[in-house]
């Protein structure tokens, strides 16, 4: 089974489920052997968000529980992003943010961190299952073996995607995750101060973008061997050569288009792609 994650389930709700109502409803249209698993996302304007700054006004109690329920009505776990390089003790006293943990840990939510720190709040206080993000970087095998064992999944980093020599020694391939689409150029150099910069957005509401500079692959092109992102064959092969089935589609800031392009392509069968993104954009219309 290719289980995906999805983003996110607040700013693409609508999209998101519109696709999960597509496996509910046309089944013979998806892809076989395939589910969305999860919705990975955050609730705006709190301090514990990462990855990508995230402001605006906060949702109220209300809103949280109703968007956690819309996913229980799929049989979808959230997952929050609370992958903050700069989080400290004071941070995870937040009264939003624990707001949103108690919330999440009633609808079988889990926690993606950067921070140990995080991790064990998370376990401690909310006993969640806790995700360690790619942001972390990690690169060398035994460092990932040691991470895989201390958490319940990790995120591949992305420049490992097809690298052999590392993927055949994990230990637990059931306990990894692969990015299937991501658009940083491979080996970009500036990665970690993105997401420096967009941690310290979060915390002081600056909303200056990153100068990113980084020739980023196009998804409307899709080239067969690119050195990390994935076509659905890669996917497949993936999931028999190494027993992995875990894989992330990524898209949080990304155009609609393109996020629209990116799940028709991974989620549905192919003679019933362009059905689907015509229907997307006529509701979308409307």
């Amino acid at each position: 089974m290719i289980r995906y994650e999805l983003p996110d389930f607040t700013a693409n709700l609508g999209l998101n489920l519109f696709f999960a109502r597509l496996f509910m409803e046309r089944p013979d249209w998806m892809q076989d052997d395939v589910c969305i698993d999860t919705m990975y996302g955050s609730f705006p304007n709190c301090i514990l968000n990462g990855g990508r700054t995230y402001l605006r006004e906060r949702y109220t109690e209300q809103q949280i529980d109703r968007t956690f329920a819309i996913l229980d009505e799929y049989g979808i776990r959230p997952r929050l992003t609370f992958t903050n390089m700069l989080v400290d003790e004071e941070s995870l006293a937040d009264g939003y943010a624990n707001l949103i943990l108690r919330k999440a840990s009633q609808h079988g939510g889990q926690v993606i961190v950067y921070s140990d720190l995080v991790a064990d709040y998370v376990r401690e206080r909310f006993d969640m299952p806790v995700i360690l993000s790619t942001t972390r970087e990690i690169l060398d095998i035994d460092e990932l073996n040691q991470a895989l064992d201390h958490y319940d999944w990790v995120v591949l980093n992305y420049n490992l995607n097809k690298r052999d020599d590392v993927l055949s020694q994990v230990k637990h391939p059931e306990k990894l995750e692969v990015m299937v689409n991501e658009f940083c150029m491979p080996n970009c150099p500036h990665r970690q101060d993105h997401y420096l910069h967009n941690s310290r957005g979060q915390l002081t509401g600056d909303l200056t973008p990153y100068p990113c500079v980084a020739n980023k692959p196009d998804f409307f092109q899709h080239p067969e061997g690119h050195p990390t992102m994935f076509t659905d064959t890669e996917v497949r092969a993936y999931g028999e050569d190494y027993g992995i089935e875990y894989f992330k589609i990524v898209g949080r800031g990304t155009v609609f288009d393109t996020l629209l392009e990116s799940f028709s392509y991974y989620l549905v069968k192919p003679e019933y792609r362009p059905i689907v993104k015509r229907e997307v954009q006529r509701l979308r219309q409307r």
